[in-house]
């Protein structure tokens, strides 16, 4: 999900009510169905921020994301004042502010620069360039004119200017692949191109290449080489610029003491400077060649009369910072010393182009902020001297969200304010003095790649409690709990007149944090998580595995925070690939709910970690494996000691094995107890053409009591299905989760019964084929059997016009995009998206089963398939079913439009038996809809209402107590 978060209550009972019966829903108000509980809006963790002050007092906060969002922030709540949602698939590459306009650069080889209006988000103009066979990757930058709205933009491989409304750019300079462009430097007359030049035979050492450009005809001046063994980025070399004194490159050769000072548009360095004492700072030659560089400000052009950059070094094992300034002294340029402090655990940020306004005038502030970064978190503020203008700390935990990254100075009114990001994902404002944040946003969750519900205790009686307290065994027997319950009844009522007779009970406990994803009024760290469910199975955990690294559980009636874990590995966040509660608790037993958290290093190891479910306490350490691409899956057993469900993990390589976890003697001997043997499908991934089936095999019973973290199962190959030469894997598409059916078969109009074809083994493949279109394949993963296939010849298979899928029982609905035209022998078809139903079942005739005990996926009978196709109202950008209790109420098909919706249409429309003629008495008696060919987009089955929730990535659904209502989360 990439824009928001929101949870729904779908009452669907209630909603097919209204339709065709008079009854209510028993313990759901019609007015609750459909309610959405919570919703947040998101914006994605920050590449990059730029608090802005104009002379005016207001201030901007603008942000570009990593889930491709601008957004703006206001600088008192936090809440998105607006936000611009880009392409999935186009990367936004720099944010340049000035003034009241935003610059935004996006796109790799085709490339777009947009200008904004900050204040409203809106649109100024924009310019788009097709893209270049002479590109050269990560090649883009952006900046605007000075006293001018012109912009000057690498677009692919050509250096443009742009003015407002640009038809055409006013010159446009092939740059001929000579580098990979990033930076751009605007003067008054001239700019400067910097990149990481192309390496050749003859220059095959990395280096930085310049081009100085008219900014009036567009002409190249010069170009040359300088900065051997240098690229952009690297901690030794940074690029400043000033509007009085020029731009320069300054760098540090690797295993040199000496400092280059290059001016741009002199082909040599301008100084080499071999003593720090030019910064009024003593270091010895070791300091120099451990030392490194860093870049000031988030945007340079904002304040660029005086550039400045870090010096960072260790000294007798301590870590130390200079902030340098270069200035003019006696007409001679020179470095001098802002700053210098001790920064051990800390980061070094600039103010990013605040101003502070004083006496009614605006002069610009050129603070510097350290931030803390190890244990509570506290900053200074410094400006031209050693000593803090402004300060202020908070108790912070960095297993939360981890630790700070980033950090800017900016202005509310008069009052200064640091707005600091962590690793994982946390934006937060810091006042002077305040020990908690004046507001923060959890952007964790617009990366959220696994999300399940933890169930909750329901409230007990405080008889219970107490009985509990005193002689547990009480509560063993159903007849003691149900006195209990009575007793505590019967005192309900007696103090029930005295309560205002409950007019003014019954209110929910949870907090309600509102619609946006940062809270003045929640805590950072909520004091009491929430461990009591409901006793209509309403309220529940919602945990979030994110790839930041942490894992958040948050109440599915509210929205509000119960806990976060920040789960790292050597200081790098852990990029969580699923989530599972492998244990839930039982009251009775004291049994607390386990959940088994799956991710992987920055390296691609395998990484597991158990938390307690119902408060995050981290169980034991986080477990590092010595496997790389695992698949993680469940397995039908637990492990005897603990109870907690088995997970098997299963390697990606051209070995594969399969490892378990929980990793002991128990786990391996409850593993190899299995009735039957456990198989598992690999190369279900996109590019491939081979789908591979195993089988786990056991060993001797020595090395399952010696069984260890870094033991695994060997595996045999038990078949190999191999996609038709010329198609390659597109997709695929498998169950999720335990499968519930309340009915076997479906009942005719004659009351005879066609049985469903249910197999949990059901693998769906989507292939793109090189004679154009896609191929559909259903395979069964324990005996490799082909049992279904279908060719969509009209279908697009580009990678922005991605393949959906999604199973429930007997079903598999899939979308894709159909060009428009015909191919020979077919009817013309419509352009555009096609939702395709597949509903399985045991033989054509009805009454006709399998009469074996139990399913074999080895049983060479094939399901008899019906197939329909719909033309889908808008793109969808993730599939899902509503799930109950028992399954008896129908399901809902759940799409997530790409306009930010989510649609919940009933599974009636997506029978493939539905008639294209008038239908028979037998057809109506079995309530088929006659067949339309496209599916309605009804206001009244939007689940989000108008609330947007952009780029919705995955659809949770989960059942309640109430057989009627299901809990969908996007």
């Amino acid at each position: 999900m990439l824009g928001g978060h929101s949870l729904t209550r779908a009452a669907l009972a209630a909603v097919l009510a209204a339709s065709s019966f008079s009854t209510a829903v028993q313990g759901l108000f019609p007015d609750e169905a459909g309610r959405i509980d919570w919703y947040r809006a998101q914006i994605g963790v920050p590449k990059s921020i730029v608090a802005h002050t104009q002379e005016d007092r207001t201030t901007n906060i603008l942000a570009i994301t990593d889930r491709n969002v601008l957004a703006s922030l206001k600088p008192d709540s936090g809440e998105i004042a607006w936000r611009q949602i880009f392409d999935p698939t186009e990367r936004i590459n720099a944010l340049k502010v000035r003034g009241s306009l935003a610059l935004t650069h996006s796109g790799d080889s085709e490339a777009h620069v947009r200008v904004w209006d900050a204040q409203s988000g809106a649109l100024a103009w924009g310019f788009s360039q097709p893209p270049s066979p002479s590109y050269k990757a990560n090649s883009g930058a952006a900046e605007f004119l000075r006293k001018s709205q012109d912009v000057l933009a690498v677009v692919g491989d050509s250096l443009v200017r742009l003015s407002p409304n640009p038809s055409k750019p006013v010159w446009e300079l092939a740059l001929n692949g000579t580098a990979s462009y990033k930076r751009l430097v605007v003067q008054e007359s001239v700019a400067f191109v910097i990149g990481d030049a192309v390496r050749t035979k003859r220059h095959p050492k990395p280096r930085l290449h310049v081009v100085e450009v008219s900014l009036k005809t567009g002409l190249v001046k010069q170009q040359y080489d300088v900065g051997t063994e240098q690229a952009l980025g690297r901690s030794s070399n940074v690029v400043v610029e000033s509007r009085e004194y020029g731009g320069y490159i300054v760098w540090r050769d690797d295993k040199n003491i000496v400092w280059n000072v290059h001016r741009l548009g002199m082909q040599e360095p301008m100084w080499d400077i071999y003593h720090a004492k030019l910064v009024q700072s003593e270091l010895m030659p070791m300091d120099m060649l451990t030392s490194t560089l860093g870049e000031l400000d988030a945007d340079p052009g904002l304040i660029a009369d005086k550039p400045r950059f870090t010096l960072t070094y260790t000294k007798d094992t301590k870590v130390k910072t200079i902030v340098i300034e270069m200035t003019h002294a006696k007409d001679k340029l020179e470095l001098r010393k802002v700053v210098g402090f001790r920064s051990d655990s800390a980061i070094v940020a600039g103010s990013g182009g605040a101003t502070l306004p004083s006496s009614g005038a605006s002069q610009t502030e050129r603070a510097v902020v350290a931030v803390r970064t190890s244990g509570d978190i506290s900053w200074r503020a410094y400006a031209n001297s050693k000593t803090p203008t402004h300060s202020g700390e908070f108790a912070y935990d960095t297993a939360t969200y981890g630790p700070v990254t980033a950090a800017t100075l900016y202005y509310a009114g008069s009052e200064p304010r640091v707005l600091i990001q962590t690793s994982g994902g946390l934006v937060a404002a810091l006042a002077p003095g305040s020990n908690a944040p004046v507001w923060f946003r959890d952007e964790s969750l617009a990366h959220a790649t696994d999300m399940t519900f933890l169930e909750l205790p329901a409230p007990a009686s405080s008889a219970e409690h107490a009985a509990k307290a005193t002689d547990p065994s009480i509560l063993a027997s159903p007849m003691s709990r149900y006195v209990l319950r009575w007793v505590e009844t019967a005192k309900s009522l007696a103090a029930w007149p005295a309560s205002g007779f409950g007019l003014f009970g019954g209110a929910s406990s949870d907090a309600e944090p509102g619609s946006s994803s940062q809270s003045t009024l929640e805590a950072l760290v909520p004091t009491t998580p929430l461990t009591e469910g409901d006793h209509f199975g309403f309220r529940k955990l919602s945990i979030f595995g994110t790839s930041t690294g942490v894992v958040a559980a948050l109440s599915s009636q509210s929205g509000a925070r119960s806990w976060t874990r920040y789960l790292a590995d050597n200081g790098t966040a852990v990029a969580i690939d699923r989530v599972f509660i492998s244990r839930r608790s039982q009251p009775l037993a004291n049994t607390a709910s386990l959940l088994t958290v799956v991710g992987r290093t920055g390296h691609g190891n395998a990484v597991v970690a158990t938390l307690d479910a119902l408060t995050g306490k981290l169980l034991g350490d986080i477990h590092v494996l010595p496997f790389k691409k695992v698949k993680a899956f469940e397995l039908p057993t637990t492990e005897g000691a603990t109870e907690q469900q088995l997970l098997g993990l299963a390697t990606t390589g051209s070995e594969p094995r399969l490892a378990i976890w929980p990793a002991t003697a128990d786990a391996a001997k409850a593993f190899c107890a299995l009735p039957e043997p456990v198989f598992f499908d690999l190369g279900a991934s996109s590019g491939s053409s081979q789908l591979r089936g195993y089988r786990a095999e056991c060993p001797a019973e020595a090395e399952l009591d010696a069984w260890k973290e870094s033991s695994a199962f060997l595996t045999s190959r038990s078949w190999t299905f191999d996609l038709p030469k010329g198609e390659v894997l597109l997709a695929a598409s498998e169950y999720r989760g335990a499968q519930t059916t309340a009915l076997l078969g479906r009942v005719l109009g004659d009351r005879s019964v066609l049985y469903k074809y249910i197999n949990p083994h059901l693998v769906t493949l989507a292939s793109r084929r090189d004679a154009g279109g896609i191929g559909i394949y259903f395979v069964d993963r324990v005996s490799g059997r082909l049992l279904y296939s279908a060719v969509h010849e009209t279908a697009s298979a580009s990678d922005k016009q991605s393949f959906l899928a999604t199973q429930s029982e007997n079903r598999v609905i899939y979308q894709f995009w159909q060009e428009s035209g015909s191919v020979e022998g077919a009817q013309p078809r419509s352009k555009g998206y096609v939702t395709v139903v597949a509903e399985m079942f045991e033989s054509n005739k009805p009454d006709t089963r399998d009469e074996s005990k139990a399913f074999s996926s080895f049983d060479l009978s094939l399901p008899h398939v019906i197939t329909a196709a719909f033309m889908a109202p808008e793109p969808a950008t993730a599939l899902g079913v509503t799930r109950t209790g028992s399954q008896i109420t129908t399901r809902d098909v759940l799409f997530g439009l790409s306009s930010g919706k989510l649609l919940s249409l009933p599974d009636q429309m997506f029978d493939p038996r539905r008639p294209k003629k008038a239908p028979t008495k037998d057809e109506q008696a079995e309530g088929l809809m006659p067949y339309m060919p496209s599916l309605p987009l009804d206001p009244k089955r939007v689940l989000s209402h108008g609330n947007v929730v952009f780029g919705i990535a995955h659809i949770k659904s989960a059942p309640t107590h109430l057989e009627s209502t299901s809990l969908v989360a996007s």
